[in-house]
Formats: C-alpha cells, sequence, structure tokens
C-alpha cells in the first residue's frame, strides 16, 4: 500500500494523505464465484439454472458429509478430499511472541488429480525439428 499527499487549498496549507491500494488484479486472474459457476455449469450441461445451482449445492454438501464421516471422496481426474490428523504443537505468537498451544486435530486437504493438475501447468511452446544429424562416423571405423 502506498500513501501519497494530497494537496487542498486552504490557508494556512493542509495535508491530507490519501490510501492508495497498490494491488491490482491482472487481467488474467479472475476469481469465479458460485452464481457464475452455476451459469458455467448451466450452459455446458444445458440444464436450467436452478438445476444447476441446486447441483453445486448437493455437491459441497455430500462432500462435507462423507468428510465428516471420515471417508475420502475421490474425482478421477480432478482430484480428492481427505481429513488428515494434525499432532498438537506449540507455536510463537507474533504479538509479543508468548507460546501459544495449538490442540491436536483434523484438517480437510485436497490433492488434485492428473487432469486438474495438466489444466496448471503452462502450454509448452511448439519445438522445432531439429535439423538432420549428418550421419556420425563410429569411433575406431574407418
Amino acid at each position: 500500500m502506498t500513501i501519497r499527499p494530497v494537496y487542498k487549498p486552504a490557508f494556512p496549507p493542509m495535508i491530507e494523505l490519501e490510501r492508495i491500494n497498490t494491488f491490482m488484479a491482472t487481467t488474467e486472474e479472475k476469481i469465479i464465484g458460485k452464481e457464475e459457476l452455476s451459469h458455467l455449469i448451466a450452459a455446458r450441461a444445458h440444464m436450467e439454472l436452478k438445476e444447476a445451482d441446486k447441483f453445486i449445492d448437493a455437491l459441497t454438501d455430500t462432500v462435507r458429509e462423507e468428510l465428516a464421516k471420515g471417508h475420502q471422496v475421490r474425482l478421477i481426474g480432478f482430484g480428492s478430499w481427505k481429513l488428515t490428523s494434525v499432532s498438537a504443537r506449540t507455536i510463537k505468537s507474533i504479538r509479543g511472541g508468548a507460546p501459544v498451544h495449538l490442540p491436536a486435530g483434523k484438517r480437510v486437504s485436497f490433492s488434485t488429480g492428473s487432469t486438474l493438475a495438466e489444466a496448471a501447468k503452462p502450454a509448452a511452446p511448439a519445438k522445432k525439428a531439429s535439423p538432420a544429424k549428418a550421419t556420425a562416423v563410429k569411433k575406431g571405423s574407418k
């Protein structure tokens, strides 16, 4: 965040500070929310918007319920959700450095599937065919 002075015409001259948010999302970075995801699913699956909304709700509820039962949920190619155990530990507080005890618990972890992982990789530039190598002369042959 950058702070720059803003000059206002007043007597005596007064300086007021204005906050400028320097973080700007790039044009490549776009966040898709539930509403837009519902529209995309409805268009792709040729279904009503309400049906797509119910589908998303049913999927998230089912994943949450199955994880609560201790089951692993796997969508081949997309990824899998599972509960992992986290051991108790003591950390240093960022406010004053006092030790803080964190109890043991469970955490939801997500592992990406192969298809989803491929989508995250940048597209490789097309490689040019290398020129044909001249016939190599083997060592020791004449």
